[in-house]
């Protein structure tokens, strides 16, 4: 057992960047390869602490690949796992009827797992298998032999099988991955070694457009829970309703595996807080992976359907995801920008389609924007209106005053006299010495822009913030977005001194995870 999971080890490792080079889904598990090597190597050290009993290295591989697992196909192949220790739980030997058997419920726990199996994926290979074993058949090697070949047209026909998949003109990275995850156990029972097929990995060289699940506005959500207090199916049903495309709950009474694509993370992570203390939490943001991947592959995951087009609808430039979070919380469709990032005519254009909407407004929210979103507003075949917004301060104001129910010209005209009331101070450190504004600023020196002008600098980034909030007189509502890599406690520092320096304001705190600016405060 513990030489099957060596080789079979090395042999996904000899093949990970090939299997990488396979996945087509913009998820920030999106390294399949990687992923199921991390299971495999998880498995393994688990395993090599074992004692050297059958049912203790199968218990114990079980354990490390559900503990390792990482992406949909890392959990996917923690349940074949499962499906081997519990088939090897009462036995020191491995025959035909127990290898059967964990073939069988390697295959249900993979469906079980998955809480719409699709078509074409790891699962067509796990029904092949099964198939395969089911054979007459007295000899363990000759199942083996059998399994193995039967994967290599299960994998070919995952191209065909998922819409995904033959718009990329590829085969199913997880299948792949299983594929040569069983070879290698394979080559460790024989000790023979089984030769490296190549397989294509871009089969189509004009960029691909899928039809997969949308997982526009979404985050990805794993954790464990160690020994959890509620029945495992029990917490899959509870977080359902909050998932998107992907909800995947598995473990058992020792230990449980939660994988979820969702617009509410909040709610995953409270419904696994109900089943005890959680551990290994990752959050990931599935648009800026979604984009990542795009640009990496030219694959371009669009969504199976569109509704019926608003009557209008709103684009808003954004630096950050807590940006994105608030747009879409007030009814618009974010598009990542900002400075050192500003979208392309053709990437406005693209997000003007995507609004769906009959009349769109833009909020550029970056002076530099604007004339690329009045450009795409020429060519985007759609009625547009831009309100040159010049920073995401007013944009946010903008946003708050937007009504659907309006007229378009409407919407526009209230949004633009809004956001020309609006004041924006942005806190960022110099680059280098320079004079701005009439002021000579030092390179690394905190400095405040007001409305895109320089008005205080100095060593300390909150003593500047204050100075330039003191400039807005009439404010009534100060909202400070943190940036990305700020920590809790520099922005309680900053809301006690802003609110210290201005009393009679109210200070409120989001999270804006914009890049290099600490704080942005949008005053009302």
């Amino acid at each position: 057992m513990l030489r099957a999971l060596e080789a079979s080890t090395a042999r996904l490792e000899a093949r990970v960047d090939e299997v990488n080079a396979l996945n087509v889904y913009p998820v920030p598990d999106g390294d399949t390869g990687t992923n199921m090597l991390h299971t495999m190597r998880s498995a393994l050290k688990y395993a090599r602490g074992a004692e050297p009993t059958l049912p203790a290295v199968s218990a114990a591989a079980a354990q490390g690949a559900l503990m390792g697992a990482r992406g949909n196909s890392g959990v996917i192949l923690s349940q074949v796992f499962r499906g081997v220790k519990e088939a090897f739980a009462n036995t020191d030997h491995a025959g035909v009827r127990e290898m059967r058997r964990a073939v069988e419920l390697s295959r249900r726990y993979a469906h079980e797992a998955v809480s719409a199996p699709a078509p074409g994926t790891m699962l067509t290979l796990t029904v092949a298998m099964e198939d395969a074993a089911a054979r007459e058949g007295s000899d363990v090697l000759d199942m083996l032999k059998h399994i193995v070949a039967s994967a290599g047209p299960a994998v070919s026909r995952t191209q065909q099988e998922n819409p995904t998949n033959r718009a990329a003109g590829v085969i199913d990275a997880g299948a792949r991955g299983l594929q040569l995850v069983l070879e290698g156990v394979l080559s460790g029972f024989t000790g023979e070694q089984i030769p490296l097929s190549h397989i294509e990995t871009v089969a189509t060289k004009a960029p691909a457009t899928s039809a997969a699940p949308s997982w526009t506005g979404a985050y990805d959500v794993q954790f464990l829970v160690q020994r959890p207090s509620r029945p495992i199916a029990q917490i899959r049903d509870e977080m359902m309703k909050f998932g998107a495309d992907c909800v995947l709950v598995v473990g058992d009474e020792s230990l449980m595996k939660v994988h979820v694509h969702t617009l509410e993370p909040d709610e995953i992570v409270r419904i696994g807080l109900t089943a005890g203390r959680i551990g290994d939490v990752v959050v990931e943001d599935l648009d800026a992976m979604t984009a990542e991947h795009e640009r990496a592959t030219g694959i371009v995951v669009a969504p199976s359907s569109r509704g019926p087009a608003a009557r209008v609808g709103v684009v808003a430039v954004v630096p950050g995801e807590g940006f994105a979070a608030v747009a879409r919380s007030l009814g618009a469709s974010p598009l990542r920008g900002g400075p050192t990032m500003n979208p392309s005519t053709e990437e406005l254009v693209e997000a003007i389609k995507a609004a769906n909407a009959r009349t769109v407004v833009i909020l550029p929210n970056d002076k530099n924007v604007i004339l690329a979103a009045e450009q795409a507003a020429k060519v985007a075949g759609a009625r547009v209106r831009v309100v040159p917004t010049k920073n995401v301060a007013q944009g946010m104001a903008a946003l708050v005053a937007f009504d659907p129910k309006k007229d378009p010209d409407e919407v526009a005209h209230d949004m633009a006299e809004v956001a020309e009331r609006a004041h924006g101070i942005e806190v960022t450190r110099a680059i280098r010495d320079a004079t701005v504004d009439g002021e000579r600023v030092l390179q690394g020196e905190a400095m405040a822009l007001l409305d895109g002008r320089v008005v205080a600098h100095g060593e300390d980034e909150v003593a500047v913030l204050c100075e330039a909030a003191l400039r807005l007189t009439d404010a009534e509502i100060l909202t400070l977005y943190s940036g990305a890599g700020v920590d809790e406690t520099r922005v309680q520092h900053a809301v006690q001194r802003l609110r210290a320096a201005c009393p009679r304001v109210s200070v409120e705190v989001a999270h804006g995870g914009q890049p290099h600016y600490a704080f942005i405060v949008a005053a009302e």
